[in-house]
């Protein structure tokens, strides 16, 4: 599944994310794949890709936004 969704991302997709009952939930569109968190953890843990928020992220706080995009090469 990472591989996968690395390939998403570098590809330029975004990848959505929204809090329901205190959890994060992940997912991208078009086609529609669900995302577990645990997938993301292990991306933004392991240095070599890096997920940054697009801008749009809920009462401004840090890790709350609604959009990501893959930077690769950090």
């Amino acid at each position: 599944m990472r591989d996968a969704v690395l390939a998403r991302l570098r590809a330029g997709e975004k990848l959505h994310q929204q809090i329901v009952d205190g959890r994060r939930q992940w997912w991208f569109d078009e086609p529609f794949q669900d995302v577990p968190d645990a997938v993301v953890v292990k991306i933004r843990a392991g240095g070599e890709f890096a997920l940054v928020e697009v801008g749009d992220s809920l009462f401004g706080l840090p890790d709350n936004s609604q959009t990501w995009e893959g930077i690769d090469g950090v």
